[in-house]
């Protein structure tokens, strides 16, 4: 733009992970005409996700030159000064940043030899680093979520590998509230030594669940590892997986490209044909897409099966299902009445428009919050929401069965409080809207809360509510409304 900004300093700004990774490497170390390169708009801007992606990749021996020159490429990439002889690690502090001042110290003070090995860990952090993936190897999937933080998470072994990866290879870590804990707080682009990254290792290890966790946050479907191997080829590869067509369908769906070839020129489906422990399944689902071009094809809307019913209401069903990812979710099915004289087109039109609006929800990740997977129009004024499946009950009947303790009740409040500075702390803010008991779920433990429902059929509702007598109606449920949304003009405010 005018002031020399790229698509990488913008997304970098905006802490947009999904944009910048998709971008060439080179890209993203060029200067904009204040002389701050994309990491430098990451620490001044505290966008903490594409400031861990940006260093992580100097790990890579594909990017950092090791092998001809050691670690002077990334001692020149990191050590860049903008105009005013800042570096990244000024901005970060001057910012305030102190965590990403400190991941930045840790990147400086690592350094990678000719061989590619990483070295530069404290004896503590080495301590730390070996613990967590003796953890991730173990599967002790409630042990990691209990230590993992944003400063240990990414601490790498000689190889370049971090807890993600050990935990993404361990099928048995196939945990929806670990990968939700985990991509809180990690990299989900990080990659080895080698550029083998988490994705890749999630599909080796035949783990539908933290393959589409990686997606989610980020990670694209098509990053290639040492010899051109993206995840489907290392799906297509990988020994005696018997659920290699689950997360073939998962990468399949993210959009991974089947016509890719690795450096001897063959795609996912020669890969998989000639696998000696193929699977059957993957080869008949990449067999579907053979001579098709990438981008060619439409995207095939999602299915499910194996329907049980939870719940009903005035606008649909809540159903437990089976999806065709091999996944057990929730999915909560809204279908809005039409009238007679209604445009059936400008209605759909209108809940289409909600639901691309929502979909940011889809990136919401905190450990007290439910986790949205997946927000669909499946017909002209139908949606279908996606999310994880719980096992709870909601607070309104664990009060039903005894008052809460006090130490309880302060715990609960915090775990709901922290959940909403998380929304609207965002850059783009979520508004729950509907914060009752109802909406609040105990898990089993009896511990840990999170919220569900998030109005979102209440937005929807209103983008069709001025065909409805009901339109100046306020939403919600009442007695937990704001009063200024019930109260008569004028008399609810101070």
């Amino acid at each position: 733009d005018q002031t020399g900004n790229t698509a990488a300093h913008l997304a970098a700004q905006r802490d947009h992970l999904r944009l910048l990774e998709l971008l060439p490497f080179n890209a993203k170390w060029l200067s904009n005409q204040q002389g701050a390169t994309p990491l430098m708009e990451a620490s001044r801007t505290g966008s903490w996700r594409c400031a861990k992606h940006l260093l992580h990749l100097l790990r890579q021996k594909a990017w950092n030159n090791s092998r001809r020159f050691g670690n002077e490429t990334r001692e020149e990439l990191l050590g860049q000064t903008d105009a005013d002889g800042q570096t990244a690690l000024d901005l970060a502090r001057r910012s305030g940043y102190k965590d990403m001042a400190a991941e930045i110290e840790l990147e400086l003070r690592l350094s990678v030899d000719r061989s590619g090995f990483i070295h530069g860990l404290t004896e503590s952090e080495e301590a730390i680093r070996a613990e967590l993936e003796q953890l991730a190897r173990s599967g002790d999937a409630m042990e990691l979520r209990r230590v993992v933080t944003r400063s240990n998470c990414d601490l790498p072994d000689a190889r370049g590998f971090t807890l993600p990866m050990w935990a993404a290879a361990n099928k048995e870590l196939n945990d929806p509230e670990l990968w939700a804990r985990l991509l809180q707080l990690a990299d989900a682009t990080c990659a080895a030594v080698s550029g083998e990254s988490c994705l890749h290792r999630a599909a080796g290890s035949g783990s539908p669940i933290a393959a589409n966790a990686l997606m989610d946050a980020g990670a694209s479907s098509n990053s290639t590892a040492q010899f051109g191997l993206t995840p489907l080829m290392v799906a297509a590869s990988a020994e005696r997986l018997s659920n290699a067509d689950a997360v073939g369908w998962v990468l399949l769906s993210a959009g991974s490209d089947w016509t890719a070839i690795e450096r001897k020129g063959r795609t996912a489906l020669n890969l998989a044909t000639k696998n000696p422990y193929r699977s059957d399944g993957l080869v008949e689902l990449l067999s579907g897409y053979d001579g098709k071009g990438y981008f060619d094809e439409p995207i095939e809307p999602p299915s499910w099966s194996n329907k049980i019913l939870l719940g009903r209401g005035g606008f649909g069903d809540v159903n437990e299902v089976f999806t065709d990812r091999e996944v057990r979710c929730v999915a909560k099915t809204l279908r809005f009445p039409i009238q007679l004289g209604d445009d059936r087109h400008v209605l759909s039109e209108k809940v289409n428009k909600a639901v691309e609006s929502e979909r940011n929800m889809c990136l919401l990740w905190h450990e007290n919050i439910v986790r949205f997977m997946h927000i669909a129009q499946q017909e002209q004024i139908t949606v279908v929401i996606f999310m994880e499946l719980l096992s709870g009950q909601s607070l309104e009947r664990f009060l039903q069965e005894k008052p809460l303790e006090e130490a309880t009740t302060r715990k609960f409040c915090t775990q709901i409080c922290s959940a909403l500075e998380y929304m609207h702390g965002r850059q783009r803010p979520v508004i729950h809207r509907d914060i009752n008991c109802a909406n609040i779920i105990v898990l089993a433990d009896n511990t840990r809360i999170k919220l569900i429902d998030f109005g979102l059929s209440i937005k929807l509702e209103e983008s069709v509510s001025h065909y409805s007598a009901s339109a100046a109606t306020p939403k919600g449920t009442l007695n937990f409304m704001a009063p200024e949304l019930v109260a008569p003009e004028g008399l609810a405010n101070p």
